[in-house]
């Protein structure tokens, strides 16, 4: 189940990153929020990745 978390994490980070850029050339959004987009949607993929790794080495260890 948490694996399914980390991965969803991630994967809507992804999402979030190519809908700024995507935003970019289909509708005129202003630079700030596609910035804030960006700002947010790797946020969240180099959560995940990080919260995925360190999980996985906590059940390593046990």
């Amino acid at each position: 189940m948490k694996q399914k978390l980390f991965t969803y994490v991630a994967f809507s980070g992804l999402f979030i990153v190519l809908l700024g850029i995507v935003s970019r050339h289909l509708s005129p959004v202003a630079s700030n929020y596609r910035s804030g987009m960006f700002i947010v949607g790797f946020s969240l993929m180099l959560l995940g990745t990080i919260w995925r790794v360190v999980t996985e080495m906590n059940e390593k260890d046990q």
